[in-house]
């Protein structure tokens, strides 16, 4: 049915029994919707007068509004000061005759309500911005951006041109507050340089032969651009309701992708009658066709003939992802554990150009979805409510090459940590400060957060950690602690039993017909840190931990699904032993739930025991008594960030120190001295976390010659050491020690690899290496079992036991390259060789014969000679 005369097509919202009549009909100015009915926001009407019987006449006067003045709708909420109109408000048409001005013929492709004048300020604007794209030849390239249908604007370029800004100076401005039609003008302006260098390129080519064919050169369709560098990335929880339809930029993990979806938004018709085009905006599952001719005296009510290769008629790929924000100031608080995150909307040539777990910095329009968009937003609307706050995506960078922000108060307050007298140990002891008395374990996870500089070819940063131990000796602390300092850092509570079948570690796929990827934790922790709580329990997912330990891949295999991904992700885990304390009497293979091969991928593996000893259990009181009084705050280091300080980046430990590497003790160093309790103050995590950014941002350190020399020889060492035990040492773990001493030279701010940072790493490896010896070399080393049962079958008295406990010793002190033991160590190793009492004895016995000399209390040296 034809609409009246007049009416400009069937009106929205019609009371009475007509189209315009009835008693009390009236035509509100604008409605809104709620509980799924329609209301004016004038009121509901009434007490009107009837005009017209059943409707309006053709060309009959408009009634005038009638309103219900006694009982009003309140519309407070769409009033100026909460809701504002969008910027591009004459862009929202359902309709529009196509037209090509001879100086812009592209116009329709980009306004779609306006009419074009030479005179006008756009039109201006147009010829400023081809000159601009004409001069700078260098920056844009005319015959690419013209095929491949998008280019990037970068502000920095516009900023140059000083032409350009003296013309326009309100450009930055207009981009940040009107992007919509700022982008129209930008991209228009670049659709007409680029259809003309086409046309001349095609020109300069010779004709179409039998023998040579030339393309068709075809009508342009519409060029997007991409804004680059006009604002600064800001947090997710600042977005307000006056910022909408304004450009923001966000960074963060992409989280979850939805399915492409390809419609057609405009549909461009020919009149029968005339030949006159236009064009009809398509929004929902049913086909929009035209009703009537845009041109002045075609009365042709039907006969339109579709135009499927006009550029009028625009196919519009299109999907969501959903994008959970990262970096520096995201919180780490106890009290909030979730982030935010952002519906993204793609369209165009950024579909399909994201993957999951990958780290983007988007810049777009904040929109929030209209009311008449709802419905053909229902199927596809997977990502939350249908009237949340959404972007739409505009330009896509990879957060690779984007580099994070530090202030002048963060730079100042990671050069005045870095003047400290050792800030390796004041790292360490920052890291989980309720955990004391476990130095080395923590210095290996620090050097995992700093992580490996890679190769010129490869970027390989990952240093894998195993935490191995007794119940409450805080291996939990530690890695939860870690996976709010890394850069990109994620955690996973095996204790919870329910998470391994509800979510997988990589990725997972929801819906039925319409598939929704959805990433783990460790793609959400790609090129940062997934720590794992007990990955013992997680048994069903070892061969995914094989995958990403090995090869840093992983696949999805769904089906109709197949896709592999790149996971450089660094583990630190922790497991507990099977029979809930540690077995010392057995190997690590056989006190925990974790296969020989997956062990053999971590770098470093630290047994964390809890043993009975009177100093270290009163040293542990006195730690957690001034952490919790607060003798231990972080005042002292926060009052220095607000004195500028000029001290430069510096070494923590002396290059010319000549000590020997045997008699090199970095446990000893990094424990805390009496005085050393009560100075030293400890750092907060977000300080530690833009230390760990910042220095993993700026520095790339190489190594030096006799650094180089130094770790070869060390590795050789271990090659023979590894002959005779369970644990192979391949080239793999050559990487792995590279990486550490990258590692180390980062955290000392240090652009070479010294001597001094190898040695301290062989410390931390060797510990390593001796925890996971615990029990190998009396249970697996053939020879000792036989030299064991020999001195068992000769006796059993004390002689036996003395023999025994000596050779025990002896292999002990020659397996970790030790003299000084404790008292408490030498009760281990005579209870592993099933000496349970009488140890007292033994060891005065070995006194007086000069093999075990007493140093001091509970201290002796074994003297092997």
């Amino acid at each position: 049915m034809n609409p009246p005369f007049g009416a400009g097509g069937a009106p929205r919202f019609v009371r009475g029994r007509g189209r315009g009549g009835g008693v009390g009909g009236y035509r509100p100015y604008f409605f809104f919707k709620r509980n799924g009915r329609t209301i004016p926001a004038c009121g509901r009407g009434g007490g009107g007068v009837n005009r017209g019987g059943r409707g309006r006449g053709r060309g009959a006067p408009v009634p005038p509004l009638v309103c219900n003045t006694q009982n009003p709708i309140s519309s407070s909420f769409l009033r100026p000061h909460f809701y504002a109109a969008p910027d591009d408000a004459e862009q929202n048409v359902s309709s529009m005759a196509i037209d090509t001005p001879n100086s812009c013929a592209g116009w329709r492709l980009y306004f779609y309500g306006e009419t074009y004048d030479d005179n006008s300020e756009i039109a201006r604007r147009l010829r400023i911005l081809e000159r601009h794209f004409h001069g700078n030849a260098a920056s844009y390239d005319l015959l690419t951006i013209q095929k491949q249908g998008y280019f990037m604007i970068n502000a920095n370029v516009l900023r140059n041109d000083k032409e350009l800004y003296q013309q326009w100076p309100t450009l930055m401005e207009d981009m940040l507050h009107r992007p919509r039609k700022t982008l129209a003008t930008v991209a228009l302006a670049m659709h007409s340089a680029a259809t003309l260098a086409a046309l001349d390129a095609s020109l300069s080519q010779q004709e179409c032969t039998k023998k040579y064919y030339v393309p068709k050169v075809i009508k342009p369709r519409k060029i997007y651009a991409r804004p680059v560098a006009f604002m600064e990335e800001r947090p997710m929880n600042a977005i307000g309701k006056f910022e909408l339809d304004q450009l923001y930029c966000v960074r963060g993990i992409v989280t979850s992708i939805g399915p492409v979806d390809a419609s057609a938004t405009w549909v461009a018709y020919r009149c029968g009658r005339c030949k006159q085009e236009q064009s009809m905006k398509q929004s929902g599952p049913q086909i929009v066709r035209p009703y009537s001719c845009k041109r002045d005296g075609c009365l042709a009510k039907a006969g339109f003939v579709e135009l499927r290769s006009s550029p009028f008629t625009r196919i519009t790929p299109r999907q969501m992802i959903r994008l959970t924000e990262s970096g520096l100031e995201v919180s780490s608080s106890p009290e909030i554990q979730t982030k935010a995150s952002l519906s993204i909307e793609l369209r165009h040539d950024l579909v399909d150009t994201i993957y999951v777990g990958q780290e983007i910095v988007v810049t777009g329009i904040l929109c929030i979805r209209p009311l008449q968009e709802q419905n053909q937003f229902d199927k596809y609307s997977v990502f939350g409510n249908q009237m949340e706050i959404y972007m739409k995506g505009t330009t896509i960078v990879d957060g690779k090459n984007v580099k994070y922000k530090f202030s002048e108060e963060d730079i100042e307050a990671i050069t005045t940590i870095n003047s400290e007298i050792d800030t390796f140990k004041l790292l360490v002891h920052s890291l989980a400060p309720e955990v004391h008395g476990h130095e080395m374990a923590k210095a290996g996870v620090l050097l995992s957060l700093f992580g490996g500089s890679g190769s010129q070819e490869h970027d390989e940063e990952e240093i894998n950690i195993l935490l191995v131990g007794d119940p409450g000796v805080g291996k939990s602390n530690i890695v939860d602690m870690c996976s709010k300092i890394s850069q990109k850092g994620s955690m996973v509570q095996a204790k919870r039993g329910p998470f391994t079948n509800s979510k997988k570690l990589t990725v997972n796929v929801k819906g039925r017909t319409n598939y929704i990827m959805e990433c783990g934790e460790l793609l959400a922790a790609r090129n940062g840190h997934c720590s794992i709580d007990d990955i013992d329990r997680l048994t069903t997912q070892m061969e995914v931990f094989m995958n990403v330990l090995q090869a840093q891949m992983t696949s999805l295999t769904f089906p109709a699904l197949f896709s592999s991904f790149y996971a450089p992700t660094s583990i630190i885990a922790t497991a507990n032993s099977i029979r809930g304390h540690y077995d010392q009497s057995k190997t690590l293979t056989e006190n925990i739930r974790i296969a020989p091969h997956l062990l053999s991928e971590f770098h470093l593996v630290f047994v964390l025991l809890d043993k009975p000893n009177k100093g270290m259990d009163t040293s542990l009181s006195e730690h957690i008594k001034a952490v919790h009084a607060g003798a231990k705050k972080n005042a002292a280091i926060a009052k220095r960030f607000e004195i500028r300080s000029n001290n430069t980046m510096n070494m923590t430990i002396d290059e010319h120190d000549t000590t020997e590497c045997g008699e090199y003790d970095l446990s000893e160093k990094l424990k805390l001295k009496p005085d050393e309790e009560v100075d030293m103050n400890l750092l907060p995590i977000a300080l530690m976390k833009k230390f760990i950014v910042y220095s993993r941002q700026q520095l790339k350190p190489l190594f030096v010659d006799a650094a180089s020399e130094e770790l070869k020889k060390f590795y050789l060492e271990l090659r023979e050491q590894a002959e005779g035990s369970q644990f192979s040492i391949s080239s793999g773990h050559l990487a792995g020690l590279m990486r550490l001493c990258q590692a180390r030279a980062r955290a000392d701010f240090s652009s070479e690899v010294t001597p001094v940072h190898v040695r301290d790493v062989v410390c931390i490896v060797k510990q390593s290496n001796n925890d996971m010896a615990l029990g190998d070399y009396i249970d697996t080393n053939p020879a000792t079992a036989a030299a064991i049962s020999t001195t068992t079958q000769r006796g059993t008295g004390t002689q036996a036991n003395v023999r025994k406990f000596h050779q025990i010793l002896q292999m002990r002190s020659s397996a970790i390259s030790r003299r000084m033991f404790e008292f408490d160590e030498l009760k281990d190793m005579a209870r592993r060789v099933g000496i349970s009492c009488g140890v007292t004895n033994i060891v005065d016995i070995l006194n007086l014969q000069g093999i075990l000399l007493k140093k001091g209390p509970n201290m002796y040296e074994f003297m092997s000679d």
